[in-house]
C-alpha cells in the first residue's frame, strides 16, 4: 500500500471537491419498472428434458401472453456466450468453455432446435460470433478470426485466417475479463472490440479499452478509453451508432458504481478506473489508495466525462444489448434488451434478469426507464445460492421473439415467445405484419380494404416480399 504525503491528499480533496460535487446517494438512477410479469412454467420438449427442469422451481416471470420454451440443451453445451443469426436464418452460438461455435438450425420452424452442429472449433475464450453475409468473425481473447466455409450449403466453417492478434500486441492477454466482445459496422466498414481491464480497479496502459480496426485488421487505434469491461456492445440498427454497457468495479459497496448504458463516442472517456458515472470520483480506500495521487491530466479526462443513457443497479453485470430492428410489437419498437448475469459482489444480489430499455424513439439518448421483461433465475433474491440460470446473450427474431443463453447452473438456450396475434400498423403503407410467421404452407388474410400491401417477413426480419391486393381477401 503506498503511503502519500499531507500535500498530495490536500490536492486530491480539493480536486474532488471541485470536480464531484454530489453525494453518491444522489446518483440519477434510471427508473425502474417491475413489468407486470406474469410467472409461467418453462416449456421443455422431450428431447432436452434432460436439462432437469422441475416446473416447481425452474420457473419465470415473463409478460402477459408470452410463453418460455428450452430451444436446445444439453450435447455438449458448455458456457454458452453470445448468438448471432447466420445464413439461412440459423442461430449460431460462441461455446466458450467448448472452444467451439455451435450452430442451432430449426429447418421446421417449430420453436426447437433440430440438431447441433460443431460449426468452428479451436478458439480460446471464444465469447462472440457475428456475420457480414456469408463470413463468420469469432471474438476469442487472441483477437478476431475469419471463417468461411468450403461447402456453401453446409453449416461447417472449416476454412480461417487471424484478422487480429491480440497476442502479438503488449497486455492484450490474461488477468481478468478476457472475453472479447465484436462489433461489424458494414457501413464505415470497421470492427469495432471491447478489451476488459485485466484488473479490478488499476492504472493500466492498453486495457479498459474499445478498440476499432479496418475489416483487414490494420489501422488499429484507441476508439473510447476507461471503459473497464463493456461486455455488452452493439450497433444502434437504424442510426448506426455505437452503443455499449460497462461492468463496473468492485469493493465500493452495494450501489457503487452503477452499471451505465450509453452510446460509445469516439474519443470519449468513461472514467475507469478513479471515476464513475458522472465526474465522481471513487473513495480511495483499500486497494483504491493505489490509484493516487489524481492528477491534473485525470481531472482533464473527467471533464470530457458525459452523463450517461442509463444507470442500472450495481454489480448486475450487464451481458448482451441488443436494439429492437423490426418486431410487430409496438411497446418494443423504441429500446433495447439486455441481459444482466450478475455479479458476487453484493448482498442482496443484483442482475440475473433480463430488461428493456425503453427509448421515445430512435433519436432520443435517455433511457425513460429500465423495465423487468424476463425474471427468476433466481429463486429468493436475497440469496445467491437459489440463482439456478444467468442470462448471457440475446438474439432478437422478426416475429418478436427473444432467444437467451443460460450460461450457469441450467445451461440452455431458452425462446421467449410473444402472443400470437396479428397487429396492423397504421402508418402511411397500411401494412398487416402476422406474428409469428405461419407455419404452414398456407395462410388465409382477410382484408378490411382494398390495395392493402401483405409484407413477407423471415424468422429473423428481412423483409422478402412485398404483395399489393386489389381484392378483399388473399
Amino acid at each position: 500500500m503506498h503511503r502519500y504525503s499531507l500535500l498530495a491528499l490536500a490536492v486530491l480533496a480539493a480536486t474532488s471537491i471541485t470536480v464531484s460535487a454530489q453525494d453518491p446517494g444522489t446518483i440519477p438512477w434510471t427508473p425502474k419498472d417491475g413489468g407486470d410479469l406474469r410467472m409461467v412454467a418453462i416449456e421443455v420438449p422431450t428431447r432436452y428434458a434432460s436439462v432437469g427442469l422441475d416446473p416447481n422451481v425452474h420457473r419465470l416471470r415473463i409478460p402477459e401472453g408470452w410463453r418460455a420454451s428450452v430451444f436446445f440443451a444439453g450435447n455438449g453445451i458448455n458456457k454458452a456466450r453470445f448468438m448471432a443469426w447466420g445464413p439461412d436464418s440459423v442461430l449460431f452460438v460462441a461455446n466458450m468453455s467448448g472452444n467451439n461455435i455451435l450452430a442451432l438450425p430449426d429447418r421446421d420452424r417449430n420453436g426447437v432446435a433440430d440438431t447441433v452442429i460443431v460449426a468452428a472449433r479451436g478458439f480460446s475464450y471464444g465469447h462472440d460470433v457475428r456475420f457480414h453475409r456469408d463470413t463468420m468473425y469469432v471474438a476469442q481473447e487472441a483477437g478476431i478470426v475469419k471463417l468461411w466455409r468450403t461447402d456453401p450449403s453446409g453449416y461447417v466453417y472449416d476454412q480461417r485466417r487471424t484478422v487480429v492478434d491480440k497476442v502479438g500486441q503488449q497486455n492484450q492477454t490474461g488477468g481478468n475479463h478476457r472475453t472479447r466482445t465484436l462489433v461489424v459496422d458494414t457501413v464505415r466498414n470497421v470492427f469495432y472490440l471491447s478489451i476488459g481491464s485485466r484488473g479490478n480497479a488499476d492504472r493500466e496502459a492498453d486495457r479498459a479499452l474499445i478498440e476499432e480496426y479496418q475489416f483487414d485488421g490494420s489501422g488499429r487505434r484507441v476508439y473510447a478509453s476507461g471503459v473497464r469491461n463493456a461486455v455488452g456492445m452493439t450497433l444502434h440498427p437504424r442510426t448506426g451508432r455505437l452503443w455499449a454497457n460497462n461492468n463496473g468495479s468492485d469493493n465500493q459497496g452495494n450501489n457503487v458504481p452503477p452499471e451505465w448504458v450509453d452510446m460509445v463516442r469516439d474519443g470519449g472517456f468513461y472514467g475507469y478506473p478513479y471515476a464513475y458515472h458522472y465526474r465522481r470520483f471513487f473513495n480511495f480506500t483499500g486497494d483504491y489508495q493505489d490509484l493516487l495521487p489524481i492528477t491534473a491530466a485525470d481531472s482533464a479526462r473527467l471533464d470530457r466525462m458525459s452523463a450517461p443513457a442509463a444507470l442500472v443497479d450495481a454489480h448486475c453485470a450487464p451481458m448482451a444489448l441488443v436494439f429492437t430492428e423490426s418486431t410487430p410489437l409496438p411497446q418494443y419498437r423504441y429500446g433495447a434488451f439486455m441481459a444482466m448475469r450478475g455479479s458476487w459482489n453484493r448482498n442482496p444480489p443484483s442482475g440475473a434478469k433480463i430488461v428493456f430499455l425503453a427509448f421515445d424513439d430512435d433519436a432520443d439518448t435517455i433511457a425513460n426507464v429500465v423495465r423487468d421483461f424476463c425474471t427468476g433465475f433466481i429463486t429468493d433474491t436475497n440469496n445467491v445460492g437459489t440463482r439456478w440460470g444467468r442470462p448471457v446473450g440475446l438474439a432478437l427474431s422478426g416475429d418478436g421473439s427473444v432467444y437467451v443463453s443460460v450460461d450457469d447452473g441450467k445451461q440452455m438456450i431458452l425462446k421467449l415467445t410473444p402472443p400470437q396475434t396479428t397487429s396492423v400498423d397504421n402508418d402511411a403503407s397500411s401494412s398487416i405484419r402476422i406474428a409469428p410467421n405461419p407455419t404452414t404452407d398456407v395462410c388465409t388474410i382477410h382484408l378490411a380494404e382494398q390495395g392493402a400491401i401483405i409484407r413477407v417477413f423471415t424468422l429473423t426480419g428481412e423483409r422478402v416480399a412485398d404483395v399489393r391486393v386489389e381484392g378483399y381477401h388473399a
